[in-house]
């Protein structure tokens, strides 16, 4: 064979070899996603959970699905895999639901909207987007409760923390309330007793006779009880309207 011969066969030769070695190329597939353990699809073909790395596949076009199994979703797209080349996927799964996280001091309070979501620190990462009345209730009754409305947007989280304020033993609304009691319950007593000696003078001032000067002095005492009376009424009236206008603050 002469050296023309050769060096055409050894063209020929590793033109074969780099014609097979195309042939038979391969590429890498990595997928990434926020969340992971998303399912990962090629052509209908289950390939593993996220994250994906350096999978080795054959180049060429493939249908990319990408499966969220928790909220039943799914996205779709048309990937190229290269000869020799990583092709990176890198995806953010944005979530339908909403995330909702409450603390309390203290802690243990129980957090409830349309249903129970538990005592406090409470997560929960499946609401459903919208507005909701949010109760926060401690066990102990002399924590006040808090309610307040909150909204939950899609696939975004809401944080509340709260200080429970616990009552006081007696604050300036009991004395007040106290006072206010005690002033009804005493006028109205005032004025029944005193109404009372009124009406046995008045009685007494039928049934004998006096003469001019006793008369005026019997006159001074009769008054007296019935303008105490009088008082007493006016003054438990007032304390009684003073309650009913504490009620409502």
């Amino acid at each position: 064979m002469n050296s023309v011969s050769r060096v055409f066969c050894i063209v020929a030769f590793f033109s074969m070899v780099f014609v097979l070695s195309s042939a038979f190329a391969d590429g890498f597939l990595t997928v990434r996603t926020d969340p992971e353990g998303i399912e990962v699809w090629l052509d209908d073909n289950f390939v593993g959970d996220s994250p994906i790395i350096d999978k080795k596949l054959k180049s060429g076009r493939y249908s990319l699905k990408l499966v969220d199994p928790v909220q039943h979703s799914s996205t779709v797209e048309e990937i190229y895999i290269q000869d020799n080349e990583n092709t990176v996927i890198e995806k953010t799964i944005k979530s339908k639901f909403g995330t909702l996280k409450v603390t309390s001091v203290p802690e243990g309070a129980e957090v409830s909207i349309a249903t129970e979501l538990g005592p406090t620190p409470v997560s929960n990462d499946f609401m459903n987007p919208g507005k909701y009345r949010l109760e926060i209730r401690h066990p102990d009754d002399n924590f006040h409760p808090v309610i307040e409305e909150i909204v939950i947007p899609r696939g975004e989280s809401v944080s509340l923390s709260k200080t429970l304020e616990k009552e006081k033993p007696f604050d300036n609304k009991d004395f007040w309330r106290l006072a206010l009691g005690v002033g009804t319950a005493g006028g109205y007593v005032l004025g029944i007793v005193q109404y009372a000696r009124y009406t046995r003078f008045k009685e007494l001032s039928r049934n004998y006779a006096y003469d001019e000067i006793e008369r005026d002095d019997f006159t001074k005492k009769q008054n007296g009880p019935l303008v105490q009376s009088i008082l007493g009424i006016v003054g438990g009236s007032l304390c009684l309207i003073g309650l009913e206008i504490l009620a409502f603050f």
